[in-house]
């Protein structure tokens, strides 16, 4: 057997090998010139010998350093410019244009439509032009616009030098017969005015019926009545007497004198003395949130009513079912409306089900997160977007009123369900949404500013003695 050996290490406990082990072995060369010493049993008086432990190897260097290098300025990239700036106007005739362009004086312009079956070439030689005219023109405007979704009835203002069209995102497309290039082709910019208007109202029997008094536009209604219904019940909350208010921006086409696009900048209303009012701001144009003078999104997880102008024909709770007789369980709501009412998506979320279910009918169930989901039933139609899997949004139009299934007349019946139980609509809680960022919550004080000036600027905005804005004053 090999001697014994007692290493002394530096808490001074005693370690005791074999020699001739392997696990000796290594452990010997491990520590040889390190913290411990290994001595043979018989020198039991030797002093442990304490090193000054290894050297810390320096850090590799930056292999950036090993090369010569000389100081960069670098400029941060300019913002696209506006081009509104850069891209010239429309004018009201293509002669006008020809005029600022080339200095040439133009006659006979007329205006043609293309036929079904006619491309921009054909409609060309119809209006006169040659074929190499044609051609060379057509070759101009290949790089501005996609000929090839053209549509039936497009109108193509042709003179003698030259033609212009309109594109379906509203941008003119002018091809010119310039004396000294040839045929060039440019993008015009239609010129667009701003108006913002102030609208209020009384309701005496509906909201629809006082907006139209008021002359409001259609698509700025909509809105309202989409920021609105997440906190009003139109069917059930409505007195006469409420009030309503909206502050919305129009755009006219100053060539046609169209309303080119309307969007609406503030939705306010009184309900028996409670004051609603909400802000639109835009996420560094990201997209569109509302909020109420203090921050808080307008928006709830679920809208209590998805369809416009319907009346509440069936509460939820215990009823006579109108065609069996018997008393039952109503787990939704009816809404009656006529048959083809567009039905909206309550919330965003995943489609479950889309198809018949029995005595529903037509039939569409959504689920929104792993708590909320709704039904839709007795529809006419669903929307051809709406498959189980696909996403909806909030506010979508899924399908259309009906009255398929076990039904005695086109109405919506509406779920809401809460861990998968039904649960009145009318009367749930439902969460509201985030408030605003905090890194807005700046800039969207002084839209609200703004909005209030210019609110202030059309007249006072007072109804039954008490003051509209600021908003949530009453809540």
């Amino acid at each position: 057997m090999g001697r014994n050996f007692r290493g002394f290490c530096a808490h001074d406990s005693v370690l005791r090998f074999d020699e001739n082990s392997l696990m000796t072995r290594i452990f010997l060369q491990i520590l040889t010139g390190g913290f411990c010493l290994v001595a043979p049993l018989a020198v039991s008086a030797m002093e442990p010998i304490r090193g000054d432990g290894m050297a810390i190897p320096k850090p590799k260097p930056d292999i950036a350093l090993a090369y010569p290098a000389a100081t960069v300025s670098m400029t941060t990239p300019e913002p696209r410019p506006d081009l509104q700036l850069i891209l010239p106007h429309s004018t009201r005739t293509v002669a006008e244009m020809i005029r600022n362009q080339t200095g040439l004086e133009t006659r006979n312009e007329t205006e043609f439509k293309l036929k079904s079956g006619e491309g921009l070439a054909t409609l060309l030689h119809r209006a006169g032009l040659s074929k190499t005219d044609a051609a060379a023109a057509i070759s101009a405007v290949m790089g501005r616009a996609s000929l090839r979704a053209l549509p039936i009835g497009l109108s193509v203002r042709v003179a003698d030098h030259g033609f212009a069209f309109t594109t379906r995102n509203g941008r003119d497309i002018y091809a010119i017969r310039d004396p000294e290039q040839g045929w060039i082709a440019f993008t015009a910019i239609r010129p667009i005015e701003r108006y913002v208007a102030f609208a209020q109202g009384v309701i005496e029997d509906s909201i629809y019926r006082a907006a139209n008094q008021s002359d409001i536009p259609d698509d700025a209604l909509a809105e309202f009545v989409r920021v609105m219904g997440f906190s009003v019940d139109f069917q059930r909350e409505i007195r006469r007497g409420d009030a309503f208010a909206l502050l919305y921006e129009q755009q006219i086409d100053q060539i046609s004198g169209k309303r080119v696009a309307t969007r609406l900048h503030y939705a306010g209303m009184m309900l028996s003395g409670k004051q609603l009012g909400f802000y639109r701001f835009d996420h560094d144009k990201s997209r569109v949130g509302w909020y109420d003078r203090e921050g808080n999104s307008a928006a709830r997880t679920l809208i209590r009513t998805p369809i416009s102008g319907g009346r509440l024909s069936s509460s939820f709770g215990v009823r006579r079912h109108p065609i069996s007789g018997y008393n039952s369980m109503h787990r939704g709501v009816d809404f009656a409306a006529p048959k083809g009412t567009p039905i909206i998506a309550a919330g965003s979320g995943v489609i479950e089900q889309a198809g018949w279910l029995g005595s529903y009918g037509r039939y569409i169930r959504i689920r929104h997160n792993s708590t909320y989901s709704t039904a839709y039933a007795h529809m006419s139609r669903i929307a051809s977007s709406v498959r189980p899997g696909n996403r909806v949004e909030q506010g979508q139009v899924i399908g259309y009123v009906g009255s398929t299934g076990r039904s005695t007349g086109p109405h919506l019946h509406y779920e809401i369900l809460v861990n998968n139980r039904k649960v009145n609509p009318m009367t749930v809680r439902l969460p509201t949404g985030e408030r605003i960022p905090p890194e807005f919550l700046g800039e969207f004080q002084q839209q609200v500013e703004m909005v209030e000036a210019e609110v202030q600027a059309t007249g006072s905005v007072r109804f039954a003695a008490m003051e509209l804005l600021p908003s949530e004053q009453g809540r």
